[in-house]
């Protein structure tokens, strides 16, 4: 990996860090192991893999440990590998044609146009908190 895609990878992991609150540098291992997860759909096994490695490359050279070593990240990147390679063998829930965006609205609108025209405006009841507080009489104990 050169030495720009190094540093493409972690300005991308510390400009996702600072869109959630998270610390760069150092980061937890829980972080890089949800940095990891984001990334599983985007990127290949071996280019997140490659990523990892430069967020820890930068981790040394700031004199901070290797958050790569964790045993999170490591169970993280060991499922990825899994998901990603399992990948293929998935069949599509949906044909492409029936996940199509124009029937949907056409059904949608057709719905909402029914609806309007059968059934009149409902009165809503407006219910509000009362002013004082309900009183209600408690039974005496048996002494």
């Amino acid at each position: 990996m050169a030495v720009r895609t190094r540093g493409k990878s972690w300005n991308e992991f510390t400009r996702w860090c600072q869109a959630r609150g998270l610390r760069s540098l150092p980061t937890h291992a829980w972080t890089l192991a949800a940095f990891v997860r984001w990334c599983e759909h985007r990127y290949d096994y071996a280019t997140i893999v490659a990523i990892t490695k430069a967020i820890a490359r930068m981790h040394l050279i700031a004199g901070h440990s290797d958050p790569e070593r964790h045993p999170i990240v490591r169970r993280t990147l060991a499922m990825t590998e899994r998901s990603i390679s399992n990948r293929h063998h998935r069949s599509a829930l949906f044909d492409d044609d029936f996940v199509s965006e124009k029937p949907i609205k056409k059904q949608l609108s057709e719905q909402i146009d029914d609806k309007l025209k059968k059934s009149p405006p409902e009165k809503r009841v407006l219910r509000a908190m009362r002013l004082t507080p309900k009183l209600v009489r408690r039974k005496r104990r048996p002494i």
